[in-house]
């Protein structure tokens, strides 16, 4: 053990090995070590062997209901990877890196044969948190009016495209013309 219950210690910080204790809130395993994810102080559970760190100011952390921005890092037929960034109306940054995905069946109300069609990589995206299995498998949608693409990227030139207002579809300077599952926010943040 390298620190005693209530030390400060630092991000990233090696707090003990992995079989002294389990890792609990604002902890992490990297190389056999229990690390903090977080500028705090240690607490330690002697009964239950846990360790875990509280802060005075604690960073944002998603909850099933909150609406997340972040950006497509992947797409496949039927689901689209997501990096989240930050939670919407949430001035704090989030510390953990989340990883979210959206289902073909929470994208839109319409019939999608391919997630192909609604998202690309790199398009900034507003969702929903549905559920949430761990920072690296958060279930996301799109389902609702607000959420979508809110900046689409071009896939010939990569400069972010601009929406007709009348047809829905995204035209860039470079000619060329696309559709994505776009929010009612399009355009900003």
């Amino acid at each position: 053990m390298y620190h005693k219950n209530n030390d400060l210690v630092l991000l990233g910080e090696v707090l003990c090995t992995y079989e002294e204790y389990i890792p609990s809130s604002w902890t992490y395993v990297e190389d056999g070590n229990i690390k903090a994810s977080i500028t705090g102080r240690i607490k330690i559970d002697d009964d239950e062997k846990t360790i875990s760190i509280s802060s005075i100011n604690p960073p944002s952390s998603l909850k099933v209901g909150d609406y997340v921005i972040g950006h497509i890092t992947e797409v496949k037929q039927n689901k689209a990877l997501v990096t989240i960034k930050m939670i919407k109306d949430n001035p704090r940054e989030i510390v953990t890196g989340y990883k979210g995905f959206i289902h073909i069946s929470k994208t839109n109300e319409d019939f999608v044969s391919s997630l192909h069609e609604l998202f690309k990589i790199g398009d900034i995206v507003e969702a929903k948190v549905v559920n949430i299995y761990g920072s690296e498998y958060i279930d996301l949608s799109t389902s609702e009016e607000e959420t979508g693409v809110i900046k689409a990227m071009c896939v010939n030139c990569r400069k972010f495209m601009k929406m007709d207002e009348k047809t829905h579809k995204l035209i860039c300077e470079c000619g060329k013309i696309d559709s994505r599952n776009i929010s009612s926010n399009y355009g900003g943040i």
